[in-house]
């Protein structure tokens, strides 16, 4: 079993004397075929805000007789597949328990007492707190020696008996803090940066867990106590209910709703199916968030609306820009087309023979392109281009005029050189009537 994937289960068996039985996830008597069940079951956990903090998991149950005599008060124990985080009594753990533990393959990892309360008939569903009884429980967290580190880390408790045991009016409670229960939900980056982490909660009843605790389990298993057939459940509160986001529940037949006893608080709950041994799963996921609503997928949508709004304008903008620039002109007079460097003018200015270089470049700036053949020697065409484009104004309003269309001229000037002075000068003009002046 994966730490952060341990389910939530009960398991006893009756250690009358040495410690020599032991439970895995269902209860479990000290002898074949015992007369009596266990009920009702309920295996509560809350989810805390810091998914780093240990899960704070209670757990409620007592004996039912399969005939009319109460079943005597017996040892029994308790098989988590998780470490419990801390000790909730004072006191070291029964040195009995640690070695029955190591004496099987395993590696004590913490030890030390939890509470242990009963609650009358009386006060069940009501915020009354449990009575405290005198004795405490025994426990002992392990590992498996030899085993990966993903087989993960159980805990084993041992319950003293107690004058409540078998009796109709108590409930027995038993509260402590596991580790490792709540793990990130698997997700792509887009999706941490978009929704945030979001975490898994499962709780279990009836699963052995991992395989490396299957030994404990399948050493009694002919003594296995069935639940009986009494309400029995179980749930996970989540106290922020103001700041909660659940996204899945499994199976279909748990239940969402806000707490009857505690307000801000909300509860999944799945009944327990008393008629089927098989495991039981309850799984949530969820996530906590800051603030008053959940932020973070309202501003990433509205980040990405309002980026692909300007992206948008920006596409309408410069067509809009081209379409006004081509077709509307503001001011009086003349229309005066872009300058040109190559015009008849200056070109009258060549005079071929005895133009020099230098002064072509100072009468129309460098050159656009260059041609020279090997074969000619001394001699090379200089290539100059430039492009008139000249609106032709339609209806006037005052400072605003319409364009009809724009006559483009586009001139390329072939000036060869023999040497350092220009021999010849040779002029194309290409004209064409277009739309716009791109």
């Amino acid at each position: 079993m994966s730490r952060g994937w341990g389910g939530f289960a009960l398991a006893a068996a009756l250690l009358a004397s040495a410690p020599t039985d032991v439970s895995a996830q269902v209860f479990v008597a000290a002898s074949a075929r015992p007369d009596f069940t266990i009920g009702p079951v309920f295996v509560g956990a809350t989810a805390p805000a810091d998914v780093a903090a240990p899960v704070n998991v209670s757990v409620t149950w007592n004996l039912v007789p399969l005939r009319r005599e109460r079943p005597s008060p017996q040892r029994l124990a308790l098989l988590w597949p998780g470490e419990i985080a801390a000790a909730t009594a004072p006191g070291a753990a029964d040195p009995a328990l640690v070695n029955y533990v190591e004496s099987r393959g395993f590696t004590s990892t913490g030890s030390g007492r939890l509470t242990l309360r009963a609650r009358s008939q009386s006060q069940l569903g009501l915020l009354t707190p449990a009575d405290e009884l005198p004795v405490s429980a025994s426990y002992v967290s392990f590992v498996r020696r030899d085993a990966p580190p993903q087989a993960g880390t159980g805990s084993l408790v041992w319950i003293p008996p107690t004058p409540q045991m078998g009796d109709p009016r108590w409930v027995l409670n038993l509260a402590f803090p596991l580790r490792g229960l709540i793990t990130p939900k698997p997700a792509t980056w887009l999706q941490d940066v978009f929704c945030g982490r979001r975490n898994v909660l499962a709780v279990s009843w009836g699963d052995v867990g991992s395989i490396a605790f299957y030994p404990l389990y399948h050493e009694h298993r002919e003594s296995i106590v069935h639940l009986a057939r009494e309400y029995s459940r179980v749930l996970v509160s989540f106290p922020d209910a103001d700041h909660l986001r659940i996204e899945q529940i499994e199976p279909a037949a748990a239940t969402r709703r806000g707490s009857r006893l505690r307000a801000g608080v909300e509860t999944v709950t799945l009944p327990l199916n008393t008629m089927d041994s098989a495991p039981q799963v309850l799984k949530v996921n969820y996530a906590y968030y800051r603030g008053v609503f959940a932020w973070r997928p309202v501003l990433i949508s509205i980040g990405l609306l309002i980026l692909g709004n300007l992206t948008g304008l920006m596409m309408v903008s410069g067509r809009v820009a081209a379409l006004v620039r081509a077709r509307l002109r503001v001011g009086r007079g003349k229309a005066v087309g872009e300058p040109n460097r190559i015009t008849p003018e200056r070109l009258a200015e060549i005079r071929p023979g005895e133009t020099t270089y230098e002064e072509l470049v100072r009468l129309c700036g460098p050159p656009d392109e260059q041609h020279q053949r090997v074969a000619a020697g001394a001699r090379r065409t200089l290539v100059y281009r430039a492009t008139q484009r000249r609106p032709e104004r339609g209806l006037s309003v005052g400072w605003l005029t319409t364009v009809r269309h724009w006559d483009i001229e586009r001139y390329e000037a072939e000036i060869e050189l023999d040497g350092d002075r220009v021999r010849d000068v040779v002029i194309h003009v290409r004209r064409s009537r277009a739309s716009s002046p791109d």
